[in-house]
């Protein structure tokens, strides 16, 4: 009974200085929505498939979105197969365990220009290409349900370049932790990840993948969302933006301090 006591004196105490202090507090804001703005408002093409008997020949192509893409995945998603001006080829997504497109596309003997995937994404509004991309061979495949294949279609989006981070909190927090608070990554005013709470050997620590724009170069910062002050906090610490480029491991976070934002 005296441990519980001098607990609760203690606790007490804590928050009356806190209470005391000069420190200004965050601003109190609804919880944000941070999130990867993928959307581009782009119209939905008016793809037509191939009449029948125009060509004489077909291959197949079994393909998958990327891990990336795959998480805006859409019912109401396409993807074709051109050859310069003509649709050779359009295909839904069919999910049986795994989301595969069946393409099947048309050509005839002796094609000579190369075949261009068209990606367009539903959620995001977007239509992603891959240009000039296979040579059309009679009888041919491209991907197989066992390994199906994947079409680097991001390269042609808003965000093609990518960067990893592994981001620690320092351990003193001016808030309660709690799970489900948000860190995200910022380039400018636009978010480019949210980070995923990981336990690296009892301690958490956020992953992130970064997107960036072609040959982007800016500085990469931090905001905090706390459930417990609904504050927002911002990171002191940044680095540049780089292509492929990775901050912090597991074993050696990227560490950061945090400031409440109060404006």
């Amino acid at each position: 009974m005296r441990n519980v006591i001098h607990y609760m004196i203690i606790l007490a105490a804590s928050a009356f200085l806190w209470g005391c202090s000069d420190e200004p507090g965050p601003k109190v804001v609804p919880e944000p929505e941070w999130e990867l703005d993928l959307v581009e408002n782009e119209p939905a093409p008016q793809w037509k498939a191939p009449e029948s008997g125009i060509y004489q020949f077909s291959m197949t192509a079994i393909i998958r979105l990327s891990g990336f893409l795959e998480k805006y995945a859409d019912p109401k998603d396409e993807i074709s197969a051109f050859v310069g001006d003509e649709c050779r080829g359009i295909a839904t997504v069919q999910d049986n365990g795994k989301k595969l497109f069946f393409l099947y596309i048309r050509g005839n003997e002796g094609e000579v220009q190369k075949v261009t995937l068209k990606y367009y994404s539903a959620k995001n509004k977007k239509t992603y290409t891959c240009r000039d991309f296979l040579v059309f061979e009679q009888n041919g495949t491209y991907g197989k349900v066992s390994d199906p294949a994947v079409p680097p279609f991001e390269e042609s989006g808003k965000y093609p370049e990518t960067m990893t981070a592994v981001v620690s909190l320092p351990e003193a927090l001016p808030f309660e932790r709690r799970d489900k608070d948000i860190l995200a990554a910022f380039v400018g005013d636009e978010c480019r990840g949210v980070g995923e709470q990981v336990d690296a050997t009892g301690k958490i620590v956020y992953q992130f993948e970064i997107r960036g724009k072609k040959d982007e170069t800016a500085s990469v910062y931090f905001m905090y969302y706390s459930m417990q002050s609904s504050g927002v906090y911002k990171a002191a610490e940044s680095f540049p933006f780089v292509d492929e480029g990775v901050q912090g491991t597991l074993d050696a976070p990227f560490p950061v301090t945090l400031q409440p934002v109060v404006e």
